[in-house]
């Protein structure tokens, strides 16, 4: 929601989120199998689904495609707030004008 609050476009917000998520959990995933061999419980998970080992990285490759569509998600609420909330600052001040004139 963060990067869509800093955008003013719909685009813009749904991309900075995605990109923004997704950097953060590749750097998180790879850490956690560099220090602490966190490809193992993957690859074991992902036997228990698919009924043999060695099937690790599609549960890797999905765990970034889920940050990468929440963040798109969390982006486009963000810059979605954003423009609601001046639309609703640009009606307050014309209300205020109209009243000014009569």
């Amino acid at each position: 929601m963060v990067a869509g609050i800093f955008n003013k476009k719909m685009k813009r917000g749904i991309y900075s989120g995605a990109l923004g998520v997704t950097l953060v959990w590749l750097i998180y995933m790879t850490l956690a199998i560099l220090t602490r061999n966190a490809y193992a419980n993957l690859d074991q998970f992902a036997g228990l689904i698919f009924g043999e080992l060695g099937y690790g990285w599609i549960l890797f490759i999905m765990i970034l495609l889920f940050g990468t569509l929440f963040g798109a998600l969390g982006g486009a609420i963000g810059s979605g707030l954003v423009i609601f909330i001046d639309l609703k600052q640009m009606d307050r001040v014309d209300n205020a004008q109209t009243r000014e004139e009569r």
